[in-house]
Order: structure tokens, then C-alpha cells, then sequence
């Protein structure tokens, strides 16, 4: 197997699941029947038999991922489970399980500001809900061809996108309580607006039975125990009472609205009173219809029995008298199916002989019964999918096909009370249901099982049980209304001006990429880890629950910190903060092994060599665990302890030697093959050497109480680097009086006093390509100070340069990384800076140094460009020759954790505190970020990322703060429109000419070259 080699060099992916038929499968399974087993060179002939070719190089890579066992032969099992595996990856449904909870967030808490507890919530909306094409829209596709389940899926996706939270796209709320005050407030519950609703005749007070809002016409309907319906005006400034429509048959006890959008059909009011009677009001809302305010008429006062005889003829009514025998609970008018649904409760069960019409669809004369014992309290209708969800007293959430009405699709068991509210997500195949005691449930539509029981609600109102319920489709939010206000966010959308997504529920630790597969590895410290297909931008597989601990009875996530690929990729071995270890078939989501180091003490870094594993963590040492069959279980070797402090970080030398690192500065070189320490040094002092002393584990070790001291306090400033390490790390020495390196206007550098704090090492990278030798630099050491320290990793070697990597005072490099042949060095800082360097010929002999091709890097590189005046990134290296400054850019709010680079298509990727893994290229252009809900730019493993033909952008949170220095390194232009409006508002002032020379230099994609209607019309290509 160390023949097989793991090269780039190919042409096109081996998808060999999509080339084999099923009577090729079966020929290939008799041939396994008779051989049991092929080797390298039959399994290949078995293929070109079949007229399946592949290179050299392709073939090797398709064999090391059928060949589990590494045995250099394949059997059956190992065959058919590797194409079952490539079908899994091509399977959809991955892409929809969601990385949180449904209702993840805190619920938000508000002053009710009523005098009595809020009995009714209604919503002003800004469109309506109801879906008023579908049904042409299905006849097309009839007619035509079948749907594309992957558009249906983009288009799904792009829909859940939100852009905006203003009042004129979400909405107004409308809280009602009894005593007829009336409350507007704002989407994110701030009060503008209050009025009274009051019976005009009646001179006791009144009671509010339920509120309503005719958003078309800019409405609100009031029904109380008078038997009236008030409509007040809210189109103006004040809360005018327009019509009064008095004497109803019964108390209305609940109403619904349903409108189209921009007039197109008229509106209709539903109401449903005490006497199991639905009425309709409906009116053409073209001017305001009926409410429109007229000269001499303040207010328009009516009997219900008027507008029976036509009086008014402006609202038409429909009546459906005794359509229930009990009161009635909720109403609804679909225009899709051109019907009324009407529910209501029947508690006395003997009375009806159990055969209780809980839900009633009426379309026309015809009803539709749909029989449920003890009735119906809540319904939702789904018309997109023709399914109606109702919730009652008998504790159960029951899914029914509205066209068979006998018995139910689904019922949803595990409520401890009677339901109340009901609601669903249909494009996210999800079901919310609320009962008497105010535990959500969260139901999955697909699988029909329970995925989250929030019971927050339960603490926040304790005693409160008779509340009013309202769900926002557009916000995804749930208002619940008592004597407080509380929000429930249920799956929100994301916002896409704010982010592009995340990859992870919590901050990324570790990305990886794999060569063999040719995906991306995201580990987090949710305690995921996710395989990425970066070329389609689809997550493939999702592992959850990777490390946990029981903790009070319950399960709980332990952050993964550290992850790195056995020698031929097929293996992930990640390490916790509880200083667990295991090894994970990541394709298979298959744990295979679990290890550990000293309890409670974090994994910090893993290695994984040609059967040797290494941990390292914070328990000063380095633990080895043999990777060899049968020795498995036995038990792991301990390093001697030389660190007197905890291992923030190590890497490896293949073949050569390993480096740790620790908090307060020391630097241990260890031999590989003996693991024996060979040099030690301390980053405050790199030049000089310290002497190696062993320091047994169970020895008292004599130090005096300012050395414990020193220690625990070093332990503290350590949790404070994982959060913020620049930031925590300043405040501490601010407060001590200390200041340690700092860096002047023009880039100098102070060196620190000798009461300053220990350097920290926040990242170590060894240079593979480099040779073991005095004169080279294999080593790069981070320090938190913004310090990149070079040594060599040789015997008689040492500290060689350093340089400053960072140009904002209090910053420091957390991650770094390197292409194949060690040319560019990619960093990332904790302020969330991406910066390249040229490292080619730094801290190499004379001897080896290349030419450079600086024209050739200032069009790769357009940081490289001259300018009139340095930016800031530029005056920090201006007297720092080597290494080189490529490119310098903000790609993250927060700290970067971790750092990949795929050398053939020249891709970086970055895993950041802000839960998100981003895409670039290595001029700076922002691909993507895994996870989004945007549609993806496709892009080759094979090639290099083609900058000059595609229109970039930049993340939006990136956008938002973005200095002239990143929107120029990463090439981020005005879009064409807006550059269009600007030349001809600069052609009035003659600044054309100047303005086109900017456009020119800075702005590449000349698609405005000739912009009409201007005084001057330069191409610009003649400039």
C-alpha cells in the first residue's frame, strides 16, 4: 500500500457507481465468488473487461478507497459497501438536517403594557400568506416536464433567505385585552401605537372576544360580548371607529382574514360565534371597498339584519348556520381549494355518541366531516401539500389528506395536555404544537418523530394559563401574549445581509482537507464533525454527538480542539477537551476506537503517523498510542514530562523529529523515533539554549508559592486565549501595569520589560519540503505578541529571524498553514485577518534562492499595487524585507482558529470562531462559505480558480467594515449600476476623465465601457 501514492494530477473524479449497470455488478460479484479476493492488478483487469479506464494515478486513488483493510486486496464487502457508500453521497437528504435545535434561542420578554392580561393577537401584514398560484403553476409542470427536485431544493433554500425586518416588510402586532385597549407594536416588539375599542350605546364597560386585521384595507375588526363588530381606521394617524355593525345573532367568538394580494379577488372576514354558526363578509378592497372615508359621514352604524337585506352593498354575506353544535374555535377560508374550515369542541362525548365533527371543510353545500373525539381546539391547513394538521383536549397532534377525511395520516403522541396552538413549516417539513401546560413540541414531517420539547415558556409564565397565541409565517416567530409579551423564534430564517450562513452551531476548530476523497472535514466545538463536497458546496455526511460525557444524568457535548487524517486519509482521529481520543471512519459516521489521555485535561494537538498515534493536551506531555493490529488495547506510552507548563500546540516532521509549545514560551524539540528530547528554548529568549532537565511526574516538584502562583495564573490567561487571545491577553497586562511587545507607527518594535508577562505559542508549523540542516528554517513559531519566530529543527540548529506578522496593535497570528512545496505561508490572526506571505527564499542558504518574478505576483496579487499612500498593513512591513507581504485582508469578525489550503485549485480555506468555514482564492476573492443557503459557484479540483471571468463579492458582515485595503486585496467592486449612475453624475462636473482612469485601474471587468446617455463615452481599453 506505500506504493499507492496520493497525487493530484487528475483529470476527472472516479465515479464508478454512475458507470457500472446492474448486470456488471453481478458479474463482478460471481468473479468475487470465485477468487474471494482480488488483488491490485485483477480488480483493474476485472474493470478494463467491463471497458472501465483508468490512468495510473486514478486508479491508485480508487483503490486505497475500496481497500479498507490496506491488504493490497479487495473482497466483496469491501466493494459493494464502498459504491453503497458513493450512493449515500449523492443522496439529497443530507443536505436538510439541520446542525440546531429548531428553537435554539432564548425567548424574548416584553411588557405587555395592558391593564389586564392580552386575550387576542392579531397581525397587520405587509402580503398575504395564501399561496394563490400554485395550482397554475402545477398544471404547467403537468404539462411539461418533471420537476427538478434539486431546483425545487434551490429554490426552497432561497426562499428561507430574509433580507429585511422592517415594519414595511414584516408587519405590524395587534394585542388586544378585554377591557377594549388596543396595542400596535413594531416587529421586534416596541409599542408606537395604542387605542380603545368601545361600544358607541352601552354605557357599562365592554369585553373583547377576539380582534382581527384587514391588512388590505388597513382595518381593524373588534368583536365583543355586545354582539357588535367595530372597525376602526388605522390608515391615518389616529384610531377612528368607521362602521358599527350591531346586533349580531350570537357573540363572535373568533375570526379569521383571508386577502389576495393587490386586489385581485375580493376579501372575506370569517367569523365563528357561541351558536356553532360561520358567517362571511366578504368585499372588493379595491379603494378602501366599504371603509373608505366619505364627507359627512364620520361614522356608518348598522344591524346585522340590514346588511342581510342588502342595505349595504358594498359587503356580501354567506352563512353557515348551525354548522356546529357547540361554539365554535377557529375558522379559515382557503382560495386555493375554495373552502371553509371550521372547528369546535365537543366535550360531551355520550352526548354525541362519540361521533363528534371536530373539523368541517364546506365547500358549497357540501361538508366534509372529519370525526375526532372531544373535537377539534386548533387546525393549520397546508395547501401547498393539501393537508390539514388539528390538535385537541385529547392530547394528540393528528396530520389528515383533506380529500379522505376517515381516518388520519399520521398521529403525533407526547403532549401531557390538551393542544391549544398548532402550526407548521411546510418547506421545512416541520410541525410546532403547543399544549395547556405551554411545552412546545417540534415534529418532523418526514419521519414523523419528535425533535425538540421546549419548556421555557413554562418558566417564564408560571402562572399563567389562558393566553392568546399568534404565528408569524414570514418572521417564523410565535407571539404569546398574557400579561407579558414573549417571542419564540421557531427555525428562524437567516439573515442575508447580515451573514452568508455558518458551517458549524458553534466556533470551528479544525478544517482539513482530504486528498483521496477530495472533501473537506469540519470539526467544531458543537462537537460535530461534517464532510464537506467543497467543489458543489453540499455536505455530504454529519456526525453528531462526536465526544460527549454524562453529566446529571444527561449526555453532554464536548468540544472537539484537535483532528488530524491517518497516513492515507481514510481515517480521522480527533482529540476533546476532556482528553478523549477516538478514531472515526468518518464516510461510515463509524466510530472505531476510543483512547485517552489524562482525564479532564484538553487535547490540544493529534498526530498521526505509520502506525504510531500521538495527543498532546494540557497535561505537559506527549502520549503515544500504538496504530498497529492486535496491540490496540494495550496500554499508551508516556513521553517524559520536560514542560513545566500546559502543550498549547505541536506539529510533526515526518521521519525527523516533533516540536510542543507552551503557554508561557517553552519550545521542546523531540526525536521522532526515540521520543527523547534533543533542544529546548524559550521565546522570550530564542537565542539562548536551555538546558533539557527531566522532570518525573511524581515527584514534588519544590517551588515556592510565587512559582505556583505564576503557574495557575498562566493556566487562567490560557482559557482567556481560547476566547479572544490578543484581546484577554492585553487586558491582563494593562491591569498588571505590564505592557509587552508592542510595535510603533513605523513598524519598530519595542521589546518588552523584564516584568512582562510569558510569550504565549499560539501555533508551530514545520516547512515539510525543507531539509534538516543548520542554514534552513523549518520551524515557524506564533507567538501572541504578533511575532513569527523561525528556527531550525536541527540538532546544532536554532533560532534563526522573526518578523511581524500583524499590523493592528494587540492582534496575533492563531493559525497558519503552507502550500505543497512551502512557497506561501498563509496566516490567520485573532482579529480575523488573512495574510499571505512569499517564504520561498526566506531562511534558506544563498545558495537556494530563486529569481521572483515580482510582475508576475503584482497581477496575482493586486496588494502588491503601488499607491500614493501606504495603508496601514503596508507601513507595518515597510522596513521588514522578507518575508514578502502578498496580500493582507479582513475575512472574519472573529478570531481564525484554523487554516487549509488545496494546492491545485489554489483554494484557502478558514475556520473561525464565528462558527463559519470561508472559501478564497489565492488572489483574495471570496468563493463561498460552507453551509450557505446561496447558490453555489461551482468550481474544479483540477484547476486553478479562474479570478478575471467571475463577478466576486464579499461577505456581507465583511462588507460592512471593510477597509480600502481588503475591498482592494480582495478585488471587490462597485457593482455595474451603481458605477453607471456615478460616471454620468461625474460627467456634469467634467470628472470623467479622471473617474474612468480610478474605474481602470482598480475595477477590471469593463461591462460599462460605453455608458449611454453621457456627455463622454471612453472605452476603456483606450486609456
Amino acid at each position: 500500500m506505500d506504493a499507492l501514492e496520493l497525487t493530484d494530477d487528475l483529470e476527472q473524479t472516479e465515479r464508478l457507481h454512475d458507470w457500472l449497470t446492474e448486470s456488471e455488478i453481478e458479474r463482478l460479484h460471481s468473479r468475487f465468488l470465485e477468487r474471494k479476493k482480488l488483488s491490485y492488478a485483477e480488480l483493474r483487469e476485472e474493470f478494463e473487461n467491463l471497458d472501465i479506464h483508468f490512468s495510473d494515478t486514478e486508479y491508485n486513488r480508487l483503490f486505497c478507497k475500496i481497500n479498507e483493510n490496506r491488504d493490497l486486496k479487495c473482497n466483496w464487502s469491501e466493494f459493494i459497501s464502498y459504491l453503497a457508500f458513493r450512493f449515500q453521497d449523492d443522496d439529497p437528504s443530507s443536505q436538510k438536517e439541520a446542525l440546531v435545535l429548531p428553537i435554539s434561542s432564548a425567548p424574548i420578554v416584553k411588557k405587555s403594557e395592558h391593564r389586564s392580561p392580552v386575550c387576542c393577537i392579531s397581525l397587520m401584514k405587509t402580503e398575504t400568506d395564501l399561496i394563490v398560484d400554485e395550482g397554475d403553476q402545477n398544471e404547467d409542470n403537468a404539462d411539461g416536464e418533471e420537476i427538478d427536485e434539486e431546483a425545487e431544493e434551490r429554490q426552497r433554500r432561497i426562499a428561507n433567505l430574509s433580507v429585511s425586518d422592517t415594519p414595511e416588510n414584516m408587519g405590524v402586532w395587534i394585542t388586544g385585552s378585554k377591557e377594549g385597549q388596543i396595542r400596535f407594536w413594531l416587529p421586534h416588539l416596541k409599542s408606537f401605537r395604542s387605542g380603545t375599542s368601545e361600544s358607541v350605546h352601552l354605557k357599562m364597560s365592554t369585553c373583547i372576544l377576539a380582534i382581527q386585521a384587514l391588512s388590505d384595507v388597513s382595518v381593524v375588526c373588534t368583536a365583543s360580548t355586545e354582539r357588535e363588530l367595530r372597525f376602526h381606521d388605522t390608515a391615518g394617524p389616529t384610531f377612528t371607529l368607521r362602521i358599527v355593525i350591531r346586533i349580531m345573532p350570537f357573540p363572535v367568538c373568533c375570526m379569521s382574514y383571508s386577502f389576495y394580494a393587490n386586489g385581485k379577488t375580493n376579501s372575506r372576514l370569517i367569523m365563528g360565534d357561541f351558536g356553532g354558526n360561520v358567517r362571511i363578509l366578504e368585499f372588493k378592497p379595491h379603494l378602501r371597498g366599504p371603509f373608505q372615508a366619505k364627507t359627512g359621514t364620520a361614522l356608518v352604524q348598522t344591524f346585522w339584519s340590514d346588511i342581510l337585506k342588502g342595505k349595504m352593498p358594498l359587503f356580501i354575506v354567506h352563512e353557515y348556520r348551525n354548522i356546529h353544535s357547540e361554539l365554535v374555535k377557529q375558522v379559515f377560508f382557503s382560495f386555493r381549494l375554495n373552502s371553509l374550515f371550521c372547528a369546535a369542541e365537543y366535550f360531551n362525548t355520550k352526548k354525541y355518541r362519540n361521533i363528534c365533527p371536530g373539523l368541517i371543510v364546506a365547500n358549497g353545500d357540501e361538508r366534509t366531516k372529519f370525526i375526532i373525539q372531544a373535537g377539534v381546539t386548533t387546525f393549520y391547513v397546508d395547501e401547498k401539500n393539501n393537508m390539514v394538521i388539528t390538535g385537541g383536549p385529547d392530547f394528540f397532534v393528528r396530520l389528515w389528506d383533506i380529500y379522505i377525511p376517515a381516518k388520519p395520516l399520521r398521529v403525533l403522541e407526547g403532549h401531557n395536555s390538551g393542544i391549544v396552538m398548532v402550526f407548521a413549516q411546510p418547506d421545512e417539513k416541520k410541525v410546532f404544537s403547543v399544549d395547556f401546560r405551554k411545552v412546545i413540541k417540534v415534529w418532523d414531517l418526514k419521519e414523523y418523530v419528535l425533535l425538540q420539547t421546549f419548556d421555557d415558556l413554562v418558566r417564564l409564565i408560571p402562572s399563567e394559563t389562558s393566553l392568546a397565541y399568534y404565528y408569524h409565517a414570514y418572521m417564523r416567530v410565535l407571539l404569546v401574549g398574557g400579561r407579558n409579551l414573549v417571542i419564540v423564534k421557531c427555525n428562524p430564517r437567516v439573515r442575508m445581509d447580515i451573514t452568508d450562513g455558518n458551517t458549524h452551531a458553534a466556533p470551528v476548530s479544525v478544517v482539513l482537507y482530504n486528498r483521496l476523497f477530495r472533501n473537506v472535514v469540519t470539526c467544531g466545538l458543537d462537537s460535530y464533525i461534517i464532510v464537506w463536497d467543497p467543489w458543489m458546496g453540499q455536505r455530504k455526511v454529519i456526525i453528531k454527538h462526536c465526544h460527549t460525557r454524562r453529566m446529571y444524568g444527561e449526555n453532554t457535548d464536548i468540544a472537539i480542539t484537535a483532528a488530524c487524517f491517518n497516513p492515507f486519509e481514510k481515517l480521522l482521529l480527533t482529540g476533546a477537551q476532556d482528553g478523549s481520543v477516538k478514531i472515526w471512519d468518518y464516510n461510515n459516521a463509524v466510530c472505531i476506537r476510543n483512547m485517552s489521555i489524562t482525564p479532564e485535561y484538553e487535547v490540544t494537538a493529534v498526530i498521526w503517523i505509520v502506525h504510531r498515534i500521538f495527543a498532546i493536551g494540557w497535561d505537559q506531555q506527549v502520549t503515544e498510542f500504538y496504530d498497529v493490529e492486535g496491540r490496540e488495547h494495550s496500554d499508551p506510552i508516556k513521553w517524559p514530562i520536560f514542560h513545566s507548563d500546559v502543550i498549547t500546540c505541536a506539529d510533526v516532521k515526518l521521519g525527523e523529529a516533533v516540536v510542543t509549545s507552551t503557554c508561557s514560551g517553552e519550545l521542546v524539540f523531540w526525536n521522532l523515533q526515540s521520543g527523547q528530547p534533543y533542544r529546548r528554548y524559550n521565546v522570550d529568549t530564542p537565542e539562548l539554549f536551555i538546558k533539557i532537565k527531566y522532570r518525573p511526574e511524581d515527584e514534588d516538584n519544590p517551588q515556592d508559592e510565587e512559582d505556583e502562583s505564576r503557574q495557575s495564573y498562566h493556566m487562567n490567561v490560557l482559557r482567556f486565549v481560547r476566547q479572544s487571545v490578543s484581546e484577554r491577553i492585553r487586558e491582563v497586562e494593562l491591569k498588571e501595569g505590564r505592557i509587552g511587545n508592542m510595535m510603533t507607527e513605523s513598524g519598530e518594535e519595542r521589546m518588552p520589560s523584564k516584568q512582562s508577562l510569558p510569550i504565549s505559542v499560539q501555533a508551530v508549523l514545520f516547512l515539510q519540503t525543507r531539509p534538516m540542516t543548520t542554514e534552513h528554517g523549518t520551524v515557524l513559531v506564533a507567538l501572541h505578541s504578533g511575532i513569527i519566530q523561525v528556527y531550525s529543527h536541527h540538532r546544532r540548529g536554532g533560532f534563526l529571524k522573526q518578523f511581524d506578522a500583524i499590523h493592528k496593535t494587540g492582534d496575533c497570528v492563531s493559525a497558519m498553514t503552507t502550500d505543497r512545496e512551502n512557497r506561501f505561508l498563509f496566516t490567520g490572526t485573532a482579529f480575523g485577518y488573512i495574510k499571505i506571505w512569499l517564504i520561498e527564499n526566506f531562511c534558506v542558504p544563498e545558495s537556494e534562492k530563486v529569481p521572483i518574478n515580482m510582475p508576475l505576483l503584482r497581477l496575482q496579487f493586486i496588494f502588491l499595487q503601488n499607491e500614493r499612500f501606504l495603508t496601514r498593513a503596508k507601513r507595518a512591513v515597510r522596513r521588514q524585507p522578507w518575508p514578502l507581504l502578498l496580500s493582507s485582508y479582513k475575512g472574519h469578525m472573529k478570531g481564525i482558529k484554523t487554516l487549509a489550503y488545496i494546492s491545485k485549485p489554489k483554494i484557502l480555506i478558514t475556520g473561525s470562531h464565528d462558527c463559519s468555514c470561508r472559501l478564497w482564492s489565492l488572489g483574495g476573492r471570496y468563493l463561498g462559505t460552507l453551509g450557505t443557503l446561496l447558490p453555489w459557484m461551482t468550481f474544479s479540483p483540477f484547476q486553478p480558480v479562474e479570478e478575471d471571468k467571475t463577478i466576486y463579492r464579499m461577505p456581507p458582515d465583511i462588507k460592512k467594515v471593510a477597509s480600502t485595503t481588503t475591498m482592494k486585496a480582495t478585488k471587490w467592486t462597485i457593482s455595474h449600476c451603481r458605477m453607471a449612475n456615478l460616471l454620468k453624475m461625474f460627467a456634469k462636473f467634467s470628472m470623467i476623465r479622471t473617474l474612468l482612469i480610478y474605474i481602470a485601474r482598480y475595477c477590471p471587468n469593463p461591462y460599462w465601457a460605453s455608458i449611454s446617455n453621457c456627455r463622454v463615452a471612453v472605452p476603456l481599453n483606450s486609456l
